[in-house]
């Protein structure tokens, strides 16, 4: 397995950022014309950007590394067998921790960060869940948001996304020993350049994904915490579109 440079895997977890703040931006503007919300462009992104570019670096790093043989194997090397009382004791507890990161430190940081710099935001840039906003949506576009929220957020993309950077880039930075945790979480809150007013926030998000992956030579206390935590969100979603709460009260 190649080991990479700070600069180098920094680089591959930046590229994908990268893309995607340029294809979300003309796909907001142009799904804003349409009438349609800017989360939608997102999801958009994930899948014409962010999968198949990732992807497609994954299986160049791998068929370096093996002579030219696409091996999953290779490519994410930390696959190591986790008891399953782990699962409920950890695992758990790691989904808690990113909602309320997610959900309450993380919009705050990100409001204060810009209110002190008094970053001036156009709001189809701006991609904090409100809830609030989903009064008015019709039904049809706040099922398109749930399936978005539920195949692309917590399915294709939260899935690429933890792969890609616990399960493939942090194995290739042990040279850091036990700052490679530290600098990947970093360099993944990073990644998000659409949103750098979040980047504190996202760092607190990723670390303890990046630290039990590390410490456990797996990624699937990242799959279980990362995914997890998206599929509560879906899940808060489907409750608004199914009328089971209202969206006043979520916002509450």
């Amino acid at each position: 397995m190649q080991q990479l440079t700070p600069t180098q895997a920094a680089g591959l977890q930046l590229a994908p950022g990268a893309a995607n703040l340029l294809v979300f931006t003309v796909l907001a503007l142009w799904f804003g014309s349409l009438g349609l919300p800017p989360i939608l462009a997102l999801a958009a992104t994930i899948l014409v950007s962010e999968v198949p570019l990732s992807w497609w670096i994954m299986s160049r790093v791998t068929r370096r590394e093996t002579g030219g043989v696409f091996d999953l194997a290779v490519t994410f090397p930390w696959r190591n067998k986790i008891p399953w009382w782990q699962y409920l004791a950890i695992g758990i507890p790691l989904i808690v921790y990113g909602i309320i990161v997610i959900g309450a430190l993380t919009p705050a940081i990100s409001a204060a960060i810009r209110t002190a710099l008094d970053l001036n935001v156009p709001p189809w840039f701006l991609l904090e869940p409100d809830p609030a906003a989903f009064a008015g949506m019709s039904r049809e576009m706040l099922v398109g948001m749930w399936v978005a929220s539920l195949v692309v957020f917590a399915g294709v993309g939260g899935v690429t996304q933890e792969l890609y950077a616990r399960g493939f880039l942090l194995p290739r930075t042990q040279r850091l020993g036990r700052l490679a945790p530290l600098f990947n979480a970093i360099v993944f809150a990073i990644f998000h350049l659409n949103a750098p007013w979040s980047w504190p926030g996202f760092a607190v998000l990723a670390l303890p994904w990046a630290y039990l992956t590390w410490w456990k030579r797996s990624v699937k206390f990242g799959l279980l915490g990362h995914v997890g935590m998206l599929l509560v969100q879906s899940l808060m979603m489907a409750m608004i579109v199914f009328g089971l709460v209202s969206p006043e009260r979520l916002a509450s």
